[in-house]
């Protein structure tokens, strides 16, 4: 779900929503969605607890402007100082492997062609 809410103007008649066919307004209808118009004159179809929630969250917003936002996972750095050449094995071992392999499939190939032929 998107986390920008936008405003709801206002509750919309459903036989006055244009651009939807009046299937699809029925479908919506019976799911329990009812239109809603935006503040950018979108129509929004929105259940009961959804409007409840955007209420709530566009209620709320003026609250999180004043403080600044936390970050919710530390970023963890890697450090090469100790042990760099182990720590870059440790973590490049199956490149270095598909390297290694290469390598040696490409020399037999060289040196003895007829393995393979």
């Amino acid at each position: 779900m998107s986390r920008k809410r936008t405003k709801i103007v206002k509750e919309l008649d459903p036989q006055e929503v244009a651009g939807f066919s009046q299937a699809r307004i029925d479908h919506y209808l019976s799911l329990g969605y009812k239109p809603y118009l935006d503040e950018h004159s979108h129509v929004k179809w929105l259940t009961q607890a959804q409007r409840a929630m955007r209420d709530a969250v566009v209620s709320h917003r003026h609250i999180r402007l004043h403080r600044p936002p936390r970050p919710q996972h530390r970023k963890k750095r890697r450090s090469w100082r100790r042990d760099s050449f182990k720590q870059f094995i440790r973590a490049y071992w199956p490149f270095l492997l598909l390297i290694a392999v290469l390598i040696v499939g490409t020399g037999l190939l060289l040196i003895k062609p007829n393995i393979f032929f």
